[in-house]
């Protein structure tokens, strides 16, 4: 049976719980890349800020690696369940909630800042997109890196587009609705879950997120305006430039 319908949640209230289950990812070909793709440009990282880092599936396996690595995400329901997997793991790594654009950390400087799995897609103005380009550039000295990859033109625009997804996993359901606006180049996604409750009910739950398009350009473009160059921009996993048909963006840039 169908219980009742609390409001729209912010991102990831609901979603993070099964967030991990609906991803099929190889996290650790991930951090493989992302650490040849250092290698690559002759930066060896030693602490590493992961900007948005969900459930913690990229901060985890590096700490793993012994690298010094802290987590930051903006939300609660994420940290929760990354602190519990570091708990799980017997891993001692710190994480905080916070949002990235006015992240300060007193006394604390990384070499290298990652922030994986299309985080600043989230970022929806160029207002809080140089905010979030000050914050890092802030916490790099110069020569450090900040990795981060992006959906593309092509996954926003046709993959998501207006498009519509729904699937049934053991114990919850969703449908997700998708609206593409050309005149701001923001993709709404409308998540509605059927998680069950105690009394045997199943309760609907929505949750909204919004990605906006940053092209290479557009990343060119604020890295030379924030005091960064940009050292790389690839099709996700390879090195390879960065294309039409790619459904992700890899980038690099280096504070100056």
């Amino acid at each position: 049976m169908l219980s009742w319908c609390l409001g729209v949640n912010e991102p990831y209230a609901i979603l993070a719980r099964f967030y991990d289950h609906s991803m099929d990812v190889d996290y650790d070909e991930w951090v493989k890349y992302l650490l040849a793709l250092g290698l690559r440009l002759h930066h060896i990282p030693r602490r590493i800020l992961d900007l948005g880092c969900g459930t913690g599936n990229l901060t985890l396996p590096l700490a793993q690696r012994g690298y010094t690595v802290l987590g930051v995400d903006l939300s609660p329901a994420m940290i929760q369940i990354a602190q519990e997997k570091a708990l799980r793991l017997g891993v001692d790594i710190s994480f905080a909630v916070a949002d990235m654009r006015d992240l300060t950390l007193p006394g604390q400087r990384f070499d290298t800042v990652i922030s994986g799995c299309d985080v600043l897609n989230y970022v929806t103005s160029e207002e809080d997109l140089q905010a979030t380009f000050r914050t890092v550039h802030r916490l790099l000295p110069p020569g450090g890196l900040w990795f981060f990859d992006l959906n593309s033109a092509l996954k926003l625009r046709q993959v998501y587009g207006n498009e519509s997804y729904a699937d049934l996993q053991e114990g919850y359901g969703y449908f997700w609705d998708n609206s593409y606006d050309e005149g701001s180049d923001i993709c709404t996604m409308e998540l509605t879950f059927f998680v069950p409750t105690e009394s045997g009910l199943y309760e609907r739950r929505v949750e909204r997120h919004r990605q906006k398009l940053w092209t290479p350009k557009n990343i060119a473009a604020m890295s030379a305006q924030s005091g960064f160059s940009l050292r790389a921009c690839y099709d996700f996993l390879t090195f390879s430039p960065c294309g039409p048909e790619s459904h992700r963006w890899q980038f690099v840039v280096e504070k100056r």
